[in-house]
This record gives C-alpha cells, structure tokens and sequence, in this order.
C-alpha cells in the first residue's frame, strides 16, 4: 500500500473523528500554515487550490482553523473535470461557487464566534475536489 492509496482513508477517518467532536493528531502528510496577521497565510491556501474562496478583509478576519482537505478527481469519471468543495457541517452540499464557499466560512465562523470577531477554535472542515490540485 502506497502514501498516495492511504490519504482518502486517512481523510474520512478525519472526517470521522471530527464529525464527533474528536481532534487526534495523524500521522499523515499534512501543511500547516501559520503567520501573523495578514502575513500572506490565505494567500498560501489558495494558491494550492488555484482558486480564491477564503474570506478576505480588514483586522483578524480568519477566526478559526480550518482544515482543508484536497482531493484530486483527475482520473475521476464521477466528476467530469468538476471542481467544487463540501463542508463538513453541510454534507451532500456541493458548492461549485467558490465566491460561496467564502461566503459560507463566514456563516459558519460567525455562527459560532458571533458577529463581534470572537475567535474559536473549532475547525471548520473543508474539502476541495479537482482535477488541478494534489492530494493533500
């Protein structure tokens, strides 16, 4: 068994472990990015994903972690060459609109934190797929 065969299987046991409310380090390929404010930390997400979808602004605008989850769908017949993402808290809800995935972040954020900027440390979960991206 490859690295490349056990990241969907890594991926749904995060899925998983965060559907209940469980947070374990794995062992698995992972980048973590982290910066002071407005340090370019959006930026580096995005350009892995070739796409603009986290919210952007004045002040602390990222409120809580998000892990992000890409798959990629090239070699994928289900998908069509489709690109889109599916929050963890929305399952079955494909957003082929990444000006609405930015937008649901900030729902999700300010549902939790309220619209104060409270900041929280309860992940919101996201997946990208595409044929562009890696496996991650």
């Amino acid at each position: 068994m490859t690295m490349e065969s056990l990241i969907p299987i890594a991926s749904k046991l995060q899925d998983v472990l965060g559907a209940i409310g469980q947070t374990q380090n794995l062992d698995l390929p992972q980048i973590v990015v982290v910066g002071g404010q407005s340090s370019g930390k959006s930026s580096v997400l995005e350009s892995l994903v070739g796409r603009s979808f986290l919210p952007r602004g004045n002040g602390i605008v990222t409120r809580r972690p998000l892990i992000l989850q890409l798959y990629n769908t090239a070699n994928d017949e289900n998908h069509n060459g489709e690109e889109f993402g599916e929050f963890l808290h929305l399952p079955n809800h494909r957003f082929t609109d990444f000006r609405a995935i930015r937008q649901e972040i900030v729902a999700e954020t300010d549902r939790l934190t309220g619209m104060r900027k409270g900041i929280d440390a309860t992940p919101i979960h996201l997946k990208i797929y595409s044929p562009k991206v890696l496996a991650l």
